[in-house]
């Protein structure tokens, strides 16, 4: 109705177009959940010049009665009544591990000379033909390509509490709080989405390359991050 696109929308509040197209959809199931979904709307009311409480007030009053989105606790497990069965099973296998390693250390030289088991030792160098080094050459460029394929690794360390959600490849992998001080691993293939309730509480590394800061301070804010975002190491000429 303003005439505005998604894609301006997203670079202005840092907002990942996916859950933008879900809000203009009305498609509630697709959000993050909780306090995400209320700083989303403010957000993008803010940025539209809208009534922020007046859009809040609608999204509430649309979604009364839904379960919104959010992490499932597991249920408590219950611990077995009788343990005997468990601590049988526990003496007899220590017992026999115990017998295996009285064995081994009993008779296993003489069972190693009686099968003839000797140590190879490494034989020095050999200096092949020209074809070796060629060979090598392929050797290293593959060992360049294979560094390519390595997985991108996410650090995040928070400066306070905060709501954060993780989605790696597309899929979910972390959806919760996380605490002052906590410092949390990621892996994916191709592309991270970080979502965060206060955009400037987290701190970012991928592949132990620091990320700059996102969002506005106190503002929920998300950023995409790829393969593209990673700097080439010092003196690369590719």
């Amino acid at each position: 109705m303003r005439g505005v696109s998604l894609e301006e929308v997203s670079a202005a509040t840092r907002i990942s177009t996916r859950f933008l197209e879900a809000i203009e959809s009305d498609r509630w199931e697709s959000l993050p959940g909780g306090v995400f979904n209320r700083g989303f709307i403010r957000s993008v009311a803010r940025y539209l010049g809208l009534d922020e409480d007046s859009m809040v007030a609608e999204y509430a009053l649309e979604t009364r009665g839904r379960v919104e989105a959010g992490v499932v606790p597991d249920p408590p497990m219950e611990m077995p009544r009788n343990w005997k069965p468990a601590i049988v099973a526990t003496l007899v296998l220590v017992v026999i591990l115990t017998g295996v390693g009285f064995a081994y250390a009993r008779y296993g030289g003489k069972i190693a000379a009686r099968l003839h088991w000797k140590p190879v030792a490494a034989g020095p160098e050999s200096s092949g033909p020209p074809g070796d080094a060629a060979r090598g050459a392929k050797d290293a460029a593959a060992s360049a390509g294979a560094a390519a394929a390595d997985p991108l690794e996410l650090t995040l360390q928070t400066s306070k509490i905060v709501d954060v959600t993780i989605v790696a490849d597309g899929a979910t992998v972390f959806n919760g709080p996380i605490d002052a001080g906590d410092k949390r691993q990621f892996e994916a293939r191709d592309v991270f989405e970080v979502t965060s309730s206060d955009a400037l509480a987290i701190v970012l590394e991928l592949n132990g390359q620091h990320v700059g800061a996102f969002g506005q301070l106190g503002l929920p804010g998300s950023i995409k991050l790829t393969r593209n975002d990673l700097k080439a190491p010092a003196g690369d000429s590719h």
